[in-house]
């Protein structure tokens, strides 16, 4: 696996202004609840990931918006970015990442106001003389738990998102293929667990499209990295329609970190459409 180096470039001042600019025109949009003025800071063919899946493209991503602002609104949403980013990805420069925190006052039909809060991550590009989101992550903060109730009768939702326990059991199968490809540093055999068109998207390096593009990725990470064993614990799994998102702790000798996983049917097992890694 590879060397989990932290970023420590100093962000070009012009770049990051530009993103602060971006941010603050962001945030007026998610205020407004306006979808078509959201939805315009993405790329044509962006891809959104949050809570309930990937969402892709530019017209799909403004109906989500859509959906979202019918039923929730959002009031002082906040957006703030790390102090060490944006940092340059890709040889031409022309693409960069950032990471940071967003919080919002938010009040639904049945619920709120409420204070709630994250963390994101995103890949911008240049379009001309304008920046567009390639692809945006961002998660909720979890809240405290609520006392524990007994005889508790699953909610309708809950019980749509609910893995029958063979379903876990095939898609640990699969992590094990994974964590066995890694250490053995077989990187064909790690890719052959992706789809064709399949995404991993690593805090540390960008997104990388394509199954070739993946083995490319491992057998780079298995030249030039130590030999340190990777141990994958499968946490929780849910439905997001007839896919599976998995949610994995990941550490690689003394690192560890946070995978989300989106798993497809393929025959009769599960291929890995959607990786996000984070260290």
């Amino acid at each position: 696996m590879p060397a989990f180096a932290q970023q420590t470039n100093t962000p070009d001042p012009q770049l990051r202004e530009q993103l602060l600019a971006f941010v603050t025109k962001y945030e007026e949009a998610i205020n407004n609840g306006d979808a078509a003025a959201a939805a315009v800071f993405f790329a044509e063919d962006a891809v959104l990931v949050n809570d309930t899946g990937p969402v892709y493209g530019q017209e799909a991503i403004e109906k989500y918006y859509a959906g979202v602002f019918q039923n929730v609104h959002f009031s002082n949403y906040i957006i703030t970015v790390d102090q060490n980013f944006p940092q340059i990805i890709g040889k031409a420069g022309d693409q960069a990442w950032s990471t940071g925190e967003w919080s919002s006052t938010v009040r639904g039909q049945n619920f709120g106001p409420a204070e709630k809060k994250g963390y994101w991550s995103v890949i911008d590009t240049r379009e001309g003389d304008a920046r567009k989101i390639r692809m945006l992550t961002w998660n909720t903060a979890p809240v405290p738990p609520a006392p524990a109730q007994t005889n508790a009768v699953p909610t309708s939702a809950q019980e749509k998102s609910m893995v029958d326990p063979q379903v876990r059991q095939q898609i640990e199968a699969v992590e094990m293929k994974f964590q066995e490809a890694c250490n053995n540093r077989d990187a064909a055999a790690t890719a052959a667990l992706y789809t064709a068109d399949a995404v991993e998207v690593r805090t540390w390096q960008g997104a990388f499209s394509g199954q070739e593009a993946i083995r490319q990725l491992f057998a780079n990470d298995f030249a030039s990295s130590s030999p340190d064993k990777i141990v994958n614990k499968l946490l929780q799994v849910y439905r997001t329609g007839g896919d599976i998102c998995a949610m994995i702790d990941t550490s690689v000798g003394p690192s560890n970190g946070h995978v989300t996983r989106i798993y497809v049917p393929y025959a009769d097992t599960w291929k890995i459409r959607m990786t996000y890694v984070k260290f």
